[in-house]
Order: structure tokens, then sequence, then C-alpha cells
């Protein structure tokens, strides 16, 4: 497998974990959770989002990994904020 999507699935993954400890209270958060997290990583790949910032951040395998991140724990975040 390419390094690019394993990169992403231990993005979100590792997200979504967080997040279950920090907000979860049900099983199906944590499944809940990992699309937000994985579709914000998916979401930032894909349209190549880039924070405007002179050093140039972290890409490995093409991944904007800070960017990533941001983006699955936006997501994350309104999914906690939705009833279950």
């Amino acid at each position: 497998m390419a390094p690019a999507p394993l990169l992403l699935l231990l993005i979100a993954t590792i997200s979504a974990t967080l997040a279950h400890i920090i907000w979860g209270k049900r099983w199906i958060q944590l499944l809940i959770y990992w699309l937000a997290a994985f579709t914000g990583c998916l979401i930032a790949f894909v349209a190549g989002l880039h924070l405007p910032v002179l050093p140039k951040l972290i890409e490995p395998a093409g991944v904007p990994v800070v960017e990533a991140v941001l983006l699955a724990w936006l997501l994350i975040f309104i999914a906690s904020r939705l009833r279950v």
C-alpha cells in the first residue's frame, strides 16, 4: 500500500481515538468520529490545503499533516455536537 493512504488512516485513527477518550460515551461514537476524521484528512489531501505560513510545513508522502489534523479535528468537533 502507498504511504499516503496509510498516513491518512493513521492520522484519522489517532484523532478519532483521542476524541473518543475526551467526548465519547458509546462505541458508535468512535465510528462516527473516525468517519469524520478520515473525511477531514481526505479533504485536506485531495484539495491540497496549505496554511499560509512562510516556512514549509512537513508533508510526508505529499500529505499536508498539519492541515489534515486541523480539518479532522474540526469535523470531529462538529460530529461531537450532533446527537447520537
